[in-house]
């Protein structure tokens, strides 16, 4: 018995954390399948990214931390406009512009409540699939892109057309198998 146990606690903990297969149907019209081998998550530039199971959401006023493994689709709503704005929190004063996107989460076993789950990650999203080069990379809640690091070189103009351009390419529909 002990053994048998032992042998269910390996396998459980050390079983890949994805063996989900995902369909991405993206706004421009292309659509990717595969095999999740991880996700990771980091700010617009791309660096700083840590490995992550879970997204953020929220239901009417209540914030919750839903787990990937329970999610059966995310579906694009709508988004607002690009607002650009300086922070001059930063030396030199940082330019940065944001676009809020409405992304609807349904669950694989939903509870009683009608509420609608909105998402509320406002981090950059990286699906590594199997035999896939690179991973499929999106914004589900807020688009934000500065000029950290080409203060120097960049525009509100230029900082509006990447937000536009990852809005473009985005993620319509999020189908998890």
């Amino acid at each position: 018995m002990r053994r048998f146990l032992i042998v269910f606690l390996v396998t459980a903990f050390f079983m890949p954390v994805f063996a989900d297969k995902v369909t991405f149907i993206m706004k421009h019209g292309k659509k990717i399948s595969g095999e999740i081998e991880k996700i990771e998550v980091s700010d617009a530039d791309g660096l700083n990214k840590m490995d992550t199971t879970t997204i953020n959401a929220a239901s009417g006023v209540s914030e919750m931390l839903l787990k990937i493994r329970e999610i059966k689709s995310i579906d694009f709503k709508s988004s607002d406009d690009v607002s650009c704005y300086e922070d001059s929190r930063f030396a030199p004063t940082r330019k940065v512009c944001t676009m809020k996107a409405m992304y609807f989460i349904q669950m694989k076993n939903p509870e009683k409540k009608k509420e609608k789950i909105e998402v509320t990650d406002d981090r950059m999203l990286y699906f590594y699939l199997k035999g896939r080069k690179e991973p499929v990379k999106f914004f589900l809640y807020k688009i934000e892109v500065t000029n950290k690091g080409r203060e120097d070189k960049i525009s509100y103009r230029e900082l509006e057309r990447e937000v536009l351009k990852h809005n473009k390419e985005g993620v319509k529909n999020i189908l998890f198998k």
